[in-house]
């Protein structure tokens, strides 16, 4: 049995995957591990994180994983064929002489934006056009530009997190295009990183990785990347791709009809896409997909997962319990509203920075429960809005979900009910690192141009037509309460 292991450098956490590349069950998850890492929001709207602290993760992630495989095989080790990597995007590390020159800056930092805005205007149409993102200050240009424009004479190279960890991996500097797109400076139609938008946001050519062809070999494992994995000199290592693509590729493939929807910290709506299909309202990204000339049509929201962990400290809860506090109310949450705008603005359909959430139609009448369903409703609301966009020019008839919103089936028969449309889980707990690793098994043996996931039972819910009908009342009566939170 050889064996795949996938990566995803995450907004809080690293998440490995071991997967079956060949034997019984191609494609079967052998074992799986995670280590959470902190963030810095000491000060307002700021969101940092220590690159040390990434390859501390990544170290006990792969102890964690290394204990249930060995469980099983002692040797396993010795039969990793490749490795493949995501991870999150756009997060800013500036390498100097001797490594980082500073924290790495996470797309949830905000300081950025007011800036951006201002620096933008008139220009964020013609930025779209080219890129195909809605530039702002959570791009690696404008945060560039904004944290190190001064200093840069002290930058080598500037890297997204997934690529960072690829660096400390093989000792490369390279990245790929669904990760380029994050950099703000990549353009879709010549797809290489654009002199003059360079120049546009002060990001000089020279600091910018090349960019390599999505999952293609990008070297090997050094000494110092073996010793930190606990794995052979040697290994293959991809590129890999962005965290938002790999965990689509797992969850849909490159299936046109079907939504993707991975809930971490933040939520991620995508559809696959044969054609770069721009929005002539720039509601959502057009992003290189994890295969060449496919491409993801791609929306945001922010706080969906975090905002998910704050509503079970703030009431005390364990993993899991919003969901089941959810379940004992009913649709419409007895008539409380909760935009869940708490990272300080909202993308999805609205890229607007100056929403914020709130609590309407509280009374002393209402529960945690009630609290804990207006959230989910709020999120899922979100959801919805996300796919009317993308459902304006494509019809899909299904959705794919993967993440702890969705684990549990009352929240997830909730998913499917708001949105009309039947819900598959996905069975793994990191959809993102298994379809790193499941990509990187054409670097072990090379084959046709697209992959074919393998078959895999899952949990479906389908929509209820009672609950659908009443979910629409409360859909505008949600939409009303919540153009009102700027």
């Amino acid at each position: 049995m050889s064996v795949l292991l996938g990566i995803d450098l995450g907004t809080s956490a690293v998440k490995v995957a071991a997967v079956e590349a060949a034997g019984a069950a191609p494609g079967r998850v052998l074992a799986e591990g995670s280590a959470d890492f902190a963030t810095d929001s000491t000060l307002p709207q700021q969101a940092e994180q220590s690159p040390s602290d990434w390859l501390g993760a990544t170290r006990r992630a792969m102890r964690m994983l290394d204990e249930q495989m060995r469980l099983h095989d002692a040797h396993w080790r010795s039969r990793v064929a490749a490795i493949g990597l995501t991870g999150q995007l756009p997060t800013l590390v500036c390498l100097g002489e001797h490594g980082p020159l500073g924290p790495a800056i996470t797309w949830k930092d905000g300081r950025a934006d007011a800036w951006a805005a201002s620096r933008l205007e008139g220009m964020r149409a013609q930025h779209y056009a080219r890129t195909g993102m809605p530039i702002d200050g959570r791009y690696l240009a404008p945060m560039f530009q904004f944290h190190y424009g001064g200093r840069q004479s002290e930058v080598h190279t500037v890297l997204s997190a997934k690529d960072y960890l690829l660096h400390a991996l093989t000792g490369l500097a390279m990245t790929e295009p669904s990760t380029a797109a994050g950099y703000g400076v990549y353009e879709l139609d010549g797809q290489r990183f654009a002199a003059d938008l360079c120049d546009y946001w002060n990001l000089p050519l020279r600091v910018l990785p090349p960019v390599r062809a999505a999952n293609s070999i990008a070297g090997t494992l050094s000494p110092t990347g073996a010793e930190l994995l606990g794995l052979p000199v040697g290994v293959l290592v991809s590129t890999g791709a962005a965290d938002s693509v790999c965990a689509s590729y797992a969850m849909a493939g490159l299936d046109e009809r079907v939504i993707s929807i991975s809930f971490g910290s933040s939520a991620v709506i995508l559809a696959a896409s044969s054609a770069p299909r721009l929005d002539p309202a720039a509601r959502y990204l057009v992003t290189p997909h994890a295969e060449p000339s496919w491409y993801g049509r791609e929306m945001d929201l922010l706080a969906s997962g975090t905002g998910y962990r704050w509503l079970s400290s703030l009431f005390g809860w364990a993993e899991g319990d919003i969901d089941r506090q959810a379940a004992q109310s009913p649709p419409g949450a007895n008539g409380l509203f909760f935009p869940p705008y708490l990272a300080g603005g909202e993308q999805g359909a609205l890229w607007n920075t100056r929403l914020r959430a709130a609590l309407f139609g509280l009374s002393l009448g209402h529960t945690r429960a009630d609290i804990a369903r207006a959230y989910l409703e709020g999120v899922f609301f979100e959801v919805k809005r996300c796919v009317e966009v993308l459902a304006e020019n494509a019809a899909f008839d299904s959705v794919r979900a993967g993440g702890k919103i969705v684990h549990s089936a009352s929240s997830m028969q909730m998913l499917a009910d708001i949105l009309g449309l039947p819900v598959t889980e996905a069975s793994e707990r990191s959809p993102a690192a298994f379809g790193a690793a499941w990509l990187a098994s054409r670097l072990a043996a090379p084959g046709p141009s697209t992959l074919h996931l393998p078959p895999s039972s899952q949990r479906t819910a389908a929509p209820r037509a009672q609950v659908v009908g009443a979910y629409r009342s409360i859909y505008a009566g949600y939409l009303a309460k919540a153009a009102r939170c700027e």
